[in-house]
């Protein structure tokens, strides 16, 4: 923890709204819609050995047409979706179509490509060891000496916001799991305090690190789920600014 982090006490409004919002309703089931046809194409065209799955309006899989991806449908203990024989690069995928297709987040906007553009025979392998690191632990939040890497894993066309998704996905029994990487969320905690240059798509993992080891800090002294805190983060940077809040959002503020 960076010195003066554990002087930031969590915002009044944080604690009103979170207490108000049931975790399964406003976090697992916060949904993006997404053309499928449009992500397993481009799969298909590259080469890619991944399939993104969503749901339909009967809640049966599909993998063609329009879906909607719930974010509890990325956690690794959720049974929703048969992600088959490649779920690490599934899940990965299917962590991506839900960033990028939800109106509210600032994550990835162009197609991902995971292929080492370096290594033309094994184009694969460097995602692989990226994603057992993340898997790995200790979890990606933990930078102490015992760690045998350093850095955000090497992973080709991964930004920072993806990943820390990723790490969620597939950290979510532990009590300092993850959190998302949402730049609107952490422009939100800059505003009530927290002190750090750079946007977040430049975070290095220690700054990562303290953002997450924040949000759960706060969660702590609000009597809530970090997931809450970040969402309140997020939807107070669009209520500010105007931009992206649902109208029946605007009588919760």
């Amino acid at each position: 923890m960076k010195r003066g982090d554990e002087k930031l006490v969590v915002p009044k409004d944080c604690v009103h709204w979170c207490h108000r919002q049931p975790y399964a309703e406003t976090v697992l089931d916060d949904y993006a819609e997404v053309d499928l046809d449009k992500w397993n194409r481009q799969l298909e065209a590259l080469r890619i050995p991944a399939r993104v799955y969503a749901v339909n309006a009967d809640g049966s899989q599909i993998e063609s047409g329009v879906g909607h991806i719930r974010r509890g449908d990325l956690d690794a203990a959720s049974t929703t979706l048969d992600l088959g024989s490649e779920p690490a690069l599934n899940r990965l995928y299917l962590c991506a179509a839900w960033l990028r297709s939800h109106r509210d987040r600032g994550g990835y906007r162009r197609f991902l490509d995971v292929r080492d553009p370096h290594d033309g025979y094994r184009p694969f392998d460097l995602i692989a060891r990226a994603l057992d690191a993340c898997e790995a632990e200790p979890a990606l939040v933990q930078t102490g000496a015992f760690r045998t890497w350093s850095g955000w894993p090497v992973a080709p066309g991964v930004g920072h916001s993806l990943m820390s998704l990723y790490c969620w996905a597939v950290h979510g029994a532990k009590p300092d799991r993850p959190q998302l990487l949402d730049k609107f969320s952490a422009s939100s905690m800059i505003r009530y305090g927290w002190m750090e240059d750079g946007g977040a798509s430049q975070f290095s993992v220690r700054t990562y690190a303290r953002y997450s080891n924040l949000i759960h800090r706060w969660a702590g002294q609000a009597g809530t789920k970090p997931e809450i805190v970040e969402l309140w983060l997020n939807r107070d940077w669009h209520r500010r600014l105007d931009r992206g809040v649902r109208q029946d959002d605007l009588a919760l503020w």
